[in-house]
């Protein structure tokens, strides 16, 4: 499976848009994926065919081919999770704060008149 870039795929008679695609993406979690997958596989293609020229390639050719064999890498990188620069960590970070609400452990901590020092008027 070598596949060919999107760009070029949408250039053909009788396709759609570039920007009519990328649309679809947005839109379509299913097409989405599917894009995605076939990006991967293009990429592992794109190393295997870099890996290959760089072993048979020439005195001559050595500074084109090596730079095509850092490209695939980094575009490798991107793509594909096994060849990532970063690991990718998830956590969950939920926090549940929960009040008990049980009447018994409730406690009235209202001041009472004579503690909050309010004087009554004395009228005779």
């Amino acid at each position: 499976m070598t596949g060919l870039p999107l760009a070029r795929i949408v250039k053909e008679k009788d396709m759609p848009s570039l920007t009519k695609v990328y649309k679809w993406i947005a839109e379509h979690k299913d097409f989405s994926a599917s894009i995605q997958e076939a990006r991967r596989i293009g990429a592992q293609s794109y190393i295997e065919k870099a890996m290959d020229e760089l072993e048979h390639c020439t005195n001559k050719d050595i500074m084109i081919v090596r730079e095509k064999v850092q490209l695939a890498k980094w575009l490798a990188s991107k793509l594909i999770p096994v060849y990532g620069d970063r690991q990718e960590v998830k956590t969950d970070t939920t926090i549940e704060i929960k009040w008990n609400t049980n009447d018994k452990d409730v406690v009235d901590v209202t001041p009472g008149v004579d503690e909050i020092g309010i004087i009554k008027d004395k009228q005779s």
